[in-house]
């Protein structure tokens, strides 16, 4: 899979006169608005495993560049808290606490203090599963489970954050009465197979449920690309911005501006 996704197609867009690989960003491959890449895609370069690793590092900035790489820290999650109005997320992602030991110490009664690995990571399943409509079943099978205990974990989420079932709920209600679904900036997405039967519904109301999420999250970080370039130029850098990962962007920039070209984009 790695040698024939990544390595071989990799070799095979190398540009003759830049030696370089270039992508196509797509604006309408996502539902949501999310940017996509094709040919090749490099929003998806491997990185858990050894040897994706090892694929990753094949990319390098030119001589005398580093290439930077800034993110928005758990932007669907802050944007849940946000829709959803949730005042103990809020406060949690204000004061820079750790959101994952935060929602396990709200679900199983546990103390910051005495948090443990298993339980935290339950806890963040939980959380990112939620965002795209997990069921008993996927969270199951995510962290090795019962189906029943799986039931369980989502039902006393939902008891400690009544506010992401109203969400849910409401969101849902909403795109069978219209169609469609919007994000924080009133941009429409549209949801065809709402009021359909089976497992076509359960996928539509899924999709639902994220796409104001992922939705504001693209609209967030094109925002912020747009304003970029001509604030480079005020500033007098070279940086080049390269890639957009979804919630990611990644810059060539020269040795001697990192820091300056850093803090300008985190400000951004």
């Amino acid at each position: 899979k790695l040698k024939s996704t990544y390595t071989d197609s990799l070799k095979n867009h190398i540009n003759a006169d830049t030696k370089r690989v270039h992508t196509s960003y797509i604006i309408s491959g996502a539902s949501t608005g999310r940017l996509s890449s094709a040919d090749p895609n490099l929003q998806n370069i491997p990185v858990r495993t050894e040897d994706g690793k090892r694929i990753r590092q094949a990319f390098v900035a030119q001589k005398g560049y580093k290439l930077l790489s800034l993110d928005y820290s758990q932007i669907e999650l802050r944007i849940l808290a946000h829709i959803a109005s949730i005042p103990s997320l809020k406060i949690a992602f204000a004061n820079n606490v750790d959101i994952h030991a935060q929602t396990a110490s709200e679900m199983f009664n546990v103390s910051l203090n005495d948090m443990t690995a298993d339980i935290r990571r339950k806890a963040k399943a939980i959380n990112f599963g939620v965002i795209y409509g997990i069921s008993a079943f996927g969270l199951a099978n995510n962290l090795r489970i019962s189906r029943e205990d799986a039931k369980n974990f989502i039902n006393t989420y939902f008891e400690r954050f009544p506010e992401i079932k109203d969400y849910m709920d409401s969101t849902i209600n909403f795109a069978k009465e219209f169609g469609y679904v919007e994000t924080l900036f009133g941009r429409k997405i549209h949801t065809p197979n709402i009021n359909s039967k089976g497992h076509t519904a359960g996928f539509a109301q899924r999709a639902a449920i994220n796409a104001p999420i992922q939705g504001s999250a693209a609209d967030i970080i094109r925002r912020a690309m747009i304003r970029i370039p001509r604030i480079l130029n005020a500033n007098l850098l070279s940086a080049n911005m390269l890639l957009q990962v979804h919630d990611e962007l990644i810059f060539e920039v020269p040795n001697n501006q990192i820091r300056e070209t850093s803090e300008l984009m985190t400000q951004i």
